[in-house]
């Protein structure tokens, strides 16, 4: 059943829909959560998550409940590339491209490195979000 209450993220706002997906990688669990806008530097995309899973099933969770959060808002993800069982799985928005990966295959393509210190974003709103959705939900 969907939230009545979720935000609808309108096609254009890129910056919205890549913090949007920060908080539902971040309320999964993902860990290493780092976002990277790319818009002056990139032609494929504006911004970049790569996200890690704590094992192969949670990869998939995260892919899935990434999926599923954002089409709820009204976004659905031009393509998914990877299947269970991989240790990657591309969830591309064509605004936004998602990597979920296990830990060794987060290290072994070490695609942070691909993209400037100066576009990591800080997501410290996000997380505090989060946790006060987890506090709220916890009290309740």
């Amino acid at each position: 059943m969907a939230d009545t209450n979720v935000r609808q993220i309108p096609a254009h706002y890129s910056e919205l829909l890549a913090r949007e997906a920060v908080k539902i990688l971040i309320e999964k669990k993902g860990v290493q959560v780092c976002l990277y806008d790319v818009r002056e530097t990139s032609p494929i995309t504006d911004y970049y998550i790569n996200v890690t899973g704590r094992s192969l099933n949670q990869v998939a969770a995260l892919a899935d409940y990434l999926f599923d959060g954002l089409s709820e808002r009204g976004r659905r993800a031009a393509r998914i590339e990877g299947k269970r069982g991989d240790g990657w799985i591309l969830v591309d928005y064509h605004d936004l491209i998602v990597n979920v990966f296990d830990k060794e295959a987060r290290e072994f393509y070490d695609l942070d490195r691909l993209f400037p210190r100066e576009s990591l974003i800080d997501i410290t709103d996000e997380i505090r979000a989060v946790d006060e959705k987890m506090s709220a939900n916890k009290n309740n």
